[in-house]
């Protein structure tokens, strides 16, 4: 059996419900999941957001989450459990693909699916040319990132994959972090070692696969017989949205200075019609909602850092004293 899912908090359940959609509409017959590193909420109705598809965190690793919670940012967190949630959903799959919530599907994974009976793993490499215009992203800042995007991974059971999946959460749990200035950048940075390590893996050049940002630059959408075509040749199969902010629509990265709507006018119908699924999907409403996970660290950090904030209180009162003898 296959299976695909995705990690998130309760406040981004509107973009997991747009992936879910989206890659149920081309693979109705395989289950995907929706796995809450959250807890209940009850200003929610999660049967409006896939119901029976939701798994909690607490119910299926032995871990513990609210632990790990002191220790990681919640984006850490989701990342940092992601092999862990591959484990448990090889107990009855033999493939599993993890998708990003910030994606949505455009066309079936068929050449992911396809790849899995002869590999262990499918990764999709973050660009496939070189760029570095004085622009952001170029590939000298992608490369602390990692050479693939585990915002898409497929794996298929086996003995490789199971020996993969407890080195890479045995290396999360202690290196799970976005600390680039340290080498580390969540649980991403670690499939550099993939070929290396691994034999069985199968590296997914086609353009249409994880069309994000960090590629806009070697990829151009065109819209044919209603369909996305990439650079007149590739189906746009899924689209990453990643760093896009639905309360700012029309900035479409906050840190991409190549790319907008105005020089790059083929993306804008994409982008348009993701913040309108966004909108059908209740994103105004989560603005509000509370990550158990994300306030329970906010806390413990708060706490935990509370000498160092009396000493820089301390520090500025004295500058104010000084500038005001001056």
């Amino acid at each position: 059996m296959n299976a695909s899912f995705t990690i998130c908090a309760n406040n981004y359940l509107s973009s997991a419900k747009v992936l879910k959609e989206s890659f149920s509409k081309y693979h109705p017959e395989i289950p995907f999941f929706i796995v809450l590193v959250d807890r209940k909420d009850a200003s929610l109705n999660y049967n409006d957001f896939g119901g029976d598809s939701i798994l909690f965190i607490d119910d299926i690793v032995d871990l513990n989450v609210s632990e790990l919670s002191f220790k990681f940012n919640i984006s850490e967190l989701c990342t940092t459990l992601k092999p862990f949630v591959f484990t448990y959903l090889f107990k009855n799959n033999t493939k599993v693909v993890y998708i990003d919530p910030d994606i949505k599907v455009y066309a079936p994974l068929k050449e992911c699916w396809d790849a899995l009976n002869e590999h262990s793993f499918v990764l999709t490499p973050h660009l496939m040319s070189p760029i570095d215009d004085g622009k952001m992203p170029s590939d000298f800042m992608t490369l602390r990132t990692g050479i693939f995007n585990l915002g898409f991974i497929g794996l298929s059971a086996g003995a490789e994959t199971d020996k993969f999946l407890s080195w890479w959460g045995e290396r999360l749990l202690v290196y799970g972090y976005n600390d680039w200035d340290n080498g580390m950048f969540y649980d991403q940075i670690w499939a550099n070692y993939i070929p290396v390590l691994f034999n069985k893996y199968y590296i997914l050049k086609h353009y249409g696969y994880n069309v994000a940002n960090w590629n806009w630059h070697e990829r151009y959408i065109k819209i044919v017989d209603g369909e996305f075509i990439v650079n007149d040749k590739y189906p746009l199969v899924f689209f990453h949205f990643s760093s896009y902010k639905y309360a700012y629509p029309n900035i479409l990265c906050r840190y991409n200075t190549r790319c907008s709507k105005e020089n790059r006018p083929d993306l804008a119908p994409i982008f348009n019609g993701y913040y309108n699924d966004l909108t059908i999907a209740g994103a105004e409403n989560m603005e509000n909602v509370k990550a158990f996970y994300h306030q329970q660290n906010t806390d413990h950090v708060w706490k935990v850092n509370a000498p160092q904030r009396m000493l820089i209180r301390k520090i500025i009162r004295r500058l104010i004293k000084i500038l005001k003898a001056i």
